[in-house]
């Protein structure tokens, strides 16, 4: 996948969706030594910029994925901080009922933006032969 490179933030006419950004707790682990995170609560709706990257289907088993790669940019949160806070793990966002998982997290400037890139997973009807 090759990504844009971006010279600065975008402006905030851009940020045009509105999207609600989920944290759950990072409560460490268990008695078994598996994580034991909480489950995930609104922490703020934002105005944020989108841009979809990819779009792909892939076959696993008999069932056909459907995954989309997305980059947002929305101003910079302190509880969003790629340096403060294991975005990828305890951030997700929520847009029109479908869940977007962070799997990278990137401050823009020095305080002024944080552009995120998420994968939304569904399955795809399969054909009846």
């Amino acid at each position: 996948m090759r990504l844009r490179q971006r010279t600065g933030p975008v402006g905030a006419g851009a940020r045009d969706r509105r999207v609600t950004l989920q944290a759950r707790p990072d409560n460490g682990t268990g008695d078994s030594g598996f994580p034991t995170d909480g489950p995930w609560t609104d922490l703020a709706v934002v105005m944020m910029a989108r841009d979809e990257l990819e779009a792909v289907e892939i076959e696993r088993g008999a069932q056909t994925l459907a995954i989309s790669t997305t980059r947002w940019e929305f101003p910079y949160r302190a509880d969003c901080d790629p340096e403060l806070v294991d975005v990828p793990k305890l951030r997700r966002l929520l847009f029109y009922g479908r869940v977007y998982d962070i799997v990278s997290a990137a401050p823009i400037g020095r305080h002024v933006a944080i552009e995120v890139i998420t994968q939304a997973h569904s399955q795809t009807p399969t054909e009846t032969p």
